[in-house]
This record gives C-alpha cells, sequence and structure tokens, in this order.
C-alpha cells in the first residue's frame, strides 16, 4: 500500500510543489516558519514556509532537500507561525527576490507533531503563553490539543501557569484563526476574491460557511462589495439549479438595487421582471417570476403596491405595511419597493402631514415686525421676498425655493433673525459639512449637517433623536434640500414634533440627491407643502457674470464669456477654448497651478476646485488628480503607497462614505496632515477636527483636488474650473453644468471645446426618477 502522501498514480512520495490540475495550479505544503509581511489592509502576505518534502519548481524537477524553505506569498489572513498550510499556486520568479511560490489559496492545517504544536502555541498570536507553558499545555493534552481546545474548553482547567484570561483568549483565538481560515479557503473554492472573501467572513461571522452553503445569494444581500455576479458564481459552484427560485428572487433584488443606486423608489412589476428576466437570460415565464416576488414579499424584503392607490388610511395610520401579492393581470400598475425605502417614504408623508396640521399656527412676525427688521438691517425687500418672509414666519411647514443671486440669503437670515427675536429656538442644517459651513457663514449663526444634529447613538447606526425624543426646537432650517434623499429626510422629520416647523430651502434646478428620491422636487409638486418661489436678480448679482450664465444656462443660452483676462475689464467667468481631450488637460492643469494664482492671487491648491463629469477619459476625475497631484507635490513631503494608490502629506482628499465611529461623512473634504513614520496610518485635516485613517480605512478616501460634479454638491469654492470635452458627452446635461457653474464663489473657467459646451446646455433632459412622496401628500390633502 502506498504511503498516505504518495502520489496517487505512481505510489511514488509526493512533492511539495507538484502540479494539482489541468489549470498548471501546482501545491506546496509545509509548515509557517515566519511571516515576513502582513498587510490588514490588502491582506497581502509574505511566508517563510518549511517543506516537509521534496520541493519541485515549474517543470517538476526536484530543486530542493527535505526541510528546504521556500518563500511564499499571496493573499490570505495572518497564519500563525508553526501552522501546517496547504498552499496552491504558481512559482515565479521575482526581480528581486529569486524563485518564490505565488499562492492562490491557503488551508491551514493543525500542527501535526509535538514541536509544531509547541511552536504554534508560543507564537505571537496567543498572548501569555510561552515555550514553557505551551509545552505543559501539549504534555497535557496530547497532539489533538487544538481540536480539544477548539470544541471543549474545559480541557484546559488545571493546566499549571494559564490563568483565566489567558485561557479564555487561547480558546477565541484557536476558534478563530481556524475558523476564518477554513471559511476563507470555502469562499475563494466557491470564486470569491481573497478581500471579497475576508468582508464575508466579517460580515457573516463564524457561521459563515453554513449559511452561505444553505444560501449563496446572502453574499450579495449582507455583504458590502459583492453583487449578484459573485453570489451567482458562487451559487453555481455550489450546484444550485440556473432555473431555481432562489436565483429568481436574488436577481430581482439585484435589479431592484440597481434602479435604487438610480435615485428610483420602486420599479414597475412588469419592468422589473423583464429586466429581470434579460440579465439571467432565462426563457421562464411571467409566473416564475411573480412566485419569487411573492417570496421576496413574505420574507419581508419588498413591499408591492399599485400606482395611484394611495388613501387616506395610508397616509395617515400607523398600521403595518399594506402589502399586496403580485398578480400576473395586475403587473403593469403594481409597483415593488425595499421594504426599507417604502417604509421610509411612507414615514415622511405621515411626518409632514402631522407637522402641517397639528393645529393653528400664530405668525411670529406681522408687517410693522418685518419693516422694522428690514429697516435695522438696512435691506430693502421685494415684494415678493417680503411674501416670503412673512409666510416662512407664518405655515408650519413651507419651502423657500429659487435660483442664485435672487435673494434666497437674505430671505433666511432675516426669518431667522425675527424667530430669535420672539424667544424661538432655531436650529440649522444641511445634508454635507460643506453645505453646512456655507449656512452658517450666511446666516451668521451656528449649523449642522443633518447627522450631527441628529446625533448618533455611539457604537451604532441610530439617531438620539427621534419620534422618543425630539429635537428640542421652535424652527428648523434645512438648506440646500435637493440634496437630502428620503431616508435621511424621513429621519429627520420623525425628529420633530408639533409644533416645531420647518423651512425647506432649495434650488430644484441642482442635481438630486446621489441616494434615492427627490424630495424636493416632491414637496415642489405636491400642490400640498405651501412654497415661496423668488425669481428676481438683484442688481448686484446681475453684474456677475457666474449668476447672468447660471440662468442663461437654465434658459437653454450659451454663456458669455471672455477667453482671456484682460486688464480694466474685470469678469468672473471665462472660457479658454481648447481642441481635444489631452490639449484641454495639459491647459486645464495649467490654468490651475499658473494662471489663476498669478491673475488673482488665489491660493489654488486650497481655494481652486476642479469639477469633472465623469471618472474616465484623460479629463476625467481619476487623470485629472493625478496630474494636479503631480503639480501640487513637495519634493519633500512624506507619501506612502496603499493598494497602488499613493497618499501624501498636501493631498487634498474627500471622504466616500458615512463613517458615524469616525463622525466622518460622504463628500466631507479634507487635507492629510501627517503620515505616521511606518506607513501604518494618516491623518486628514477638515474644517472642524483631524481624523486618523488606518491602512484599511483609505477604501473611505478618494484624492480631491478633482472632484465629480455630483460630489460638489452643496459646497461652494472660491474658484471653479470644469473641462468641457465631447467625450464626456453622455454626461453633458444643462442642469450638470448648472450646478457646476453656481457652485463657483469668485471665479468660473471653462477649458474645452466650444461644441461640449453647446452640448450641454442644449440637453435640457433631466434623468427621471421614480418616486411616491407627491402623491401619497396629496392624497392627505384632499381628506
Amino acid at each position: 500500500m502506498a504511503p498516505p502522501d504518495a502520489d496517487p498514480r505512481s505510489g511514488a512520495p509526493r512533492q511539495a510543489g507538484a502540479r494539482d490540475g489541468e489549470d498548471g495550479t501546482e501545491v506546496l505544503e509545509g509548515t509557517v516558519d515566519r511571516v515576513t509581511f502582513h498587510s490588514e489592509e490588502s491582506l497581502y502576505t509574505v511566508l517563510r514556509v518549511r517543506s516537509e518534502a521534496p520541493v519541485a519548481f515549474g517543470g517538476g524537477d526536484p530543486a530542493g532537500l527535505f526541510g528546504s524553505q521556500v518563500t511564499a506569498v499571496g493573499p490570505t489572513p495572518r497564519p500563525s507561525e508553526g501552522l501546517a498550510v496547504r498552499l496552491v499556486g504558481r512559482w515565479t520568479e521575482h526581480a528581486t527576490h529569486g524563485r518564490q511560490f505565488e499562492f492562490e489559496s491557503l488551508e491551514v492545517r493543525p500542527p501535526e507533531n509535538r514541536a509544531g504544536l509547541v511552536k504554534y502555541l508560543a507564537s505571537s498570536a496567543f498572548h501569555g503563553i510561552g515555550e514553557t507553558l505551551a509545552r505543559r499545555i501539549v504534555e497535557a493534552l496530547g497532539t489533538d490539543a487544538l481540536e480539544r481546545i477548539r470544541t471543549d474548553e474545559s480541557c484546559l482547567v488545571g493546566i499549571k501557569g494559564l490563568s483565566g484570561d489567558v485561557a479564555a483568549e487561547l480558546v477565541e483565538t484557536v476558534r478563530r484563526e481556524f475558523g476564518s481560515h477554513a471559511a476563507h479557503a470555502f469562499l475563494v473554492g466557491l470564486g470569491l476574491g481573497p478581500w471579497q472573501a475576508d468582508a464575508a467572513v466579517r460580515a457573516l461571522g463564524e457561521n459563515v460557511q453554513s449559511r452561505v452553503s444553505k444560501d449563496p445569494y446572502i453574499l450579495a444581500r449582507k455583504v458590502d462589495g459583492i453583487g449578484f455576479v459573485v453570489a451567482d458564481r458562487a451559487a453555481r459552484e455550489l450546484g444550485l439549479p440556473p432555473d431555481g427560485i432562489e436565483r429568481r428572487r436574488a436577481a430581482l433584488l439585484h435589479r431592484l438595487g440597481e434602479d435604487v443606486s438610480q435615485g428610483h423608489c420602486f420599479a414597475p412589476a412588469d419592468e422589473l421582471i423583464a429586466t429581470t428576466r434579460e440579465l439571467l437570460k432565462s426563457q421562464q415565464d411571467d409566473a416564475a417570476f411573480v412566485e419569487a416576488l411573492d417570496g421576496l414579499r413574505k420574507m419581508g424584503e419588498i413591499v408591492i403596491d399599485r400606482a395611484g392607490v394611495v388613501d387616506e388610511e395610508e397616509v395617515e395610520e400607523t398600521s403595518d405595511d399594506r402589502s399586496e401579492e403580485p398578480a400576473l393581470g395586475t403587473l403593469a400598475v403594481q409597483r415593488v419597493w425595499p421594504t426599507r425605502l417604502f417604509q421610509h417614504e411612507r414615514g415622511l408623508a405621515r411626518g409632514l402631514v402631522a407637522l402641517s396640521t397639528a393645529g393653528e399656527v400664530r405668525p411670529w412676525a406681522d408687517e410693522r415686525d418685518i419693516e422694522l427688521a428690514e429697516r435695522r438691517a438696512r435691506l430693502d425687500l421685494s415684494d415678493e421676498q417680503r411674501a416670503a418672509v412673512s409666510g416662512l414666519l407664518t405655515h408650519p411647514v413651507c419651502v423657500l425655493t429659487g435660483g442664485p443671486g435672487v435673494g434666497k440669503t437674505t430671505v433666511m437670515r432675516l426669518v431667522v433673525d425675527l424667530a430669535l427675536s420672539t424667544g424661538a429656538r432655531v436650529k440649522l442644517a444641511s445634508p454635507t459639512g460643506r453645505a453646512a459651513k456655507r449656512l452658517s457663514e450666511a446666516t451668521e449663526r451656528e449649523a449642522s449637517t443633518i447627522h450631527r444634529l441628529l446625533e448618533l447613538e455611539p457604537g451604532s447606526r441610530r439617531f438620539k433623536h427621534g419620534p422618543d425624543k425630539p429635537l428640542p426646537t421652535d424652527l428648523l432650517v434645512v438648506d440646500e434640500v435637493s440634496m437630502l434623499d428620503v431616508r435621511l429626510a424621513d429621519h429627520l422629520v420623525r425628529a420633530l414634533a408639533a409644533p416645531t416647523r420647518v423651512i425647506f430651502v432649495g434650488d430644484p434646478d441642482q442635481l438630486p440627491s446621489v441616494a434615492a428620491g427627490r424630495v424636493l422636487a416632491d414637496l415642489l409638486d405636491s400642490s400640498r407643502i405651501p412654497v415661496f418661489r423668488l425669481t428676481r436678480i438683484y442688481r448686484q448679482a446681475q453684474r456677475s457674470l457666474i449668476v447672468t450664465n447660471a440662468h442663461r444656462i437654465l434658459a437653454g443660452e450659451i454663456p458669455v464669456a471672455p477667453e482671456a483676462v484682460v486688464e480694466g475689464e474685470p469678469s468672473d467667468f471665462f472660457f479658454f477654448r481648447t481642441q481635444g481631450e489631452e490639449a484641454t488637460a495639459r491647459r486645464l492643469v495649467d490654468v490651475v497651478a499658473n494662471r489663476i494664482p498669478r491673475a488673482f492671487g488665489i491660493d489654488w491648491k486650497k481655494d481652486v476646485q476642479v469639477l469633472a463629469p465623469m471618472y474616465r477619459g484623460a479629463c476625467g476625475v481619476d487623470a485629472l488628480n493625478d496630474h494636479l497631484r503631480e503639480a501640487a507635490a513637495s519634493t519633500t513631503a512624506r507619501e506612502i503607497v496603499v493598494r497602488g494608490r499613493h497618499w501624501r502629506v498636501g493631498d487634498r482628499v474627500i471622504h466616500t462614505r458615512n463613517d458615524y465611529e469616525k463622525d466622518v461623512f460622504n463628500g466631507d473634504m479634507g487635507t492629510i496632515t501627517r503620515i505616521a513614520p511606518d506607513g501604518s496610518a494618516l491623518t486628514v485635516d477638515y474644517p472642524d477636527r483631524a481624523v486618523l485613517y488606518e491602512a484599511k480605512d483609505l477604501g473611505d478616501l478618494q484624492p480631491a483636488f478633482a472632484i465629480t460634479v455630483h460630489r460638489s454638491q452643496g459646497g461652494e469654492f472660491p474658484a471653479v474650473v470644469m473641462p468641457m470635452v465631447p467625450q464626456h458627452f453622455v454626461m453633458l446635461q444643462r442642469h450638470l453644468l448648472y450646478t457646476a457653474v453656481t457652485r463657483a464663489k469668485q471665479l468660473l473657467v471653462l477649458v474645452g471645446e466650444p461644441r461640449a459646451l453647446e452640448l450641454a446646455v442644449a440637453n435640457a433632459e433631466q434623468r427621471f426618477r421614480r418616486s411616491g412622496l407627491a402623491e401619497r401628500l396629496r392624497a392627505a390633502g384632499r381628506n
């Protein structure tokens, strides 16, 4: 009989590094002698592995002795020294380090002898255990010590020198280490990348293998960074049928999620089924997908209702979700909502109705009060401004809207002052930090982000303020409401209790929120909420080409812009014409780093913001950031490289997701001011605080010398520069250009081709968003 480690085909001793399959991969088996390097952020690991068999390199010829050491590199959770491992990969030749084994997967095996066990237990993986104590543990428990520790922690009782705390940590580490490596190997075997596997282990916990085996599509539902395609590949590896209902349910949720990512709150049932069938390349009929939809409804993943069927009970009652069954004959009128979004939109409608119908509201100022306040502030209000001030101080819920230069700030400041003069408590808020800073400067009062206003519970994503603990305020002014999505708006309104009043302020011609919903547009369309619209452009604003051209763009007219700075002819709007994408990029960098500082005395590293419609291309955000970082580079600035991206002291950066623990939110912008000597962390200075980022957190940051127009929403910059090239035609839209232009406070420069500018001004289409908020508010108004 061949020995257990023999080649099953020949009976000869199996070589470490023998070929493992038809794809040319090989196997290396041995013991981890040393972890030379491991990155928690990228999982990239360098190991010194001692092989227990002859080592065979790529050609299959022996090239080493028993017990030889080899270098192995690849992505894996950190293994401990002393562990037996089975690596699958290929031999490669590194230019500096020579021959090494580049592995795709690593399987951990417990040490098979006492010496290996002692080395493992005495390694840095276990705190408080040295070699002497490790020997005692092995002597007491034998060669199956790790299995006994993992399954029965009482086996450690009575071992001399082993305290209760050290024993508890030993049990936890053994269970975690063997569980995480086994789970990692299992998930990589299903087709996940190393980083996706690590994210799945973190998100789904120690039972990840059993949970994924039962339902591989849980990967798409519960793990950030894993979508339907990856989960579907795992399902195929596990043998799930391609026409199974689990696959249809997962695909329907995936397509619904794609619609939500485009800003929609729901999808028409017939369209959702059609696009899902196309995604799956399925020949199954509507009935099969209706069955899957009904399953999702019963699971609580979705709510189904009908367009136009919103009544008094739907808006005003607090009953459970009234989801109906999907039916073949009514798919064209049925709407499919993610449950949470349905609850948020319905909750927002109910909250607004409750605030606006809470009883008679006493005006906070009469005509004489407004006249006196106007005189004290040395203002000369127009009739529409005066009417707006009066109305905003009377109605419990209302909207102030208008474009640039029409006096929204003046009205807002006067309203706040008059409210405060009555003794009212006033709070000001905006969706982003930049917008809150602008609001504070405009009103000369403290303003905060909505997230900070609502206050997060430590260690959770729940807000302190809500129905059980309303905000202590009599008036809330919310600015930049075009950026406000349904979910956050619902949380905000839930935290208000009558007789608190709320004023929403925004410009409907700005780009809509990044997340789902069209809150401002729905408030304006509902005819249920009083709206005060300012239209007159004031003389001071008329002297600004930024304001004039913003209104020209909205009217479909080409902006008026000089092509050069002319002494004695001041202007705040320029268009430098170029031809070709590469030439435009070169000219733009020169304008930003040289011409603007020279002509206007502006510090471009702090006060010039480049806005681009897209990420890709020579004039996209990514390429422009690379050029501008080099233009800004100091020869002495510290720099680190993480996952291929360079970070340097002095870089402007933007945070890209809400991080409740750090109290940093999507769209916050700052500057890197320090990099740790060992490169393990960096510090970003934001306007109101400094935040430390470890290497694993850097995926939340992006370079920000150039950002997309969408990311600039709510912000205002001393100078804005924007490329205009036909290659961005997909995103060249009137409202996007208008949003970019209105971000500039002192100077706006367009660089590019006239044809691209003409395309943008001519394209008045706004991406349609499906929502039901206006419909719900109108229904409440009929009752």
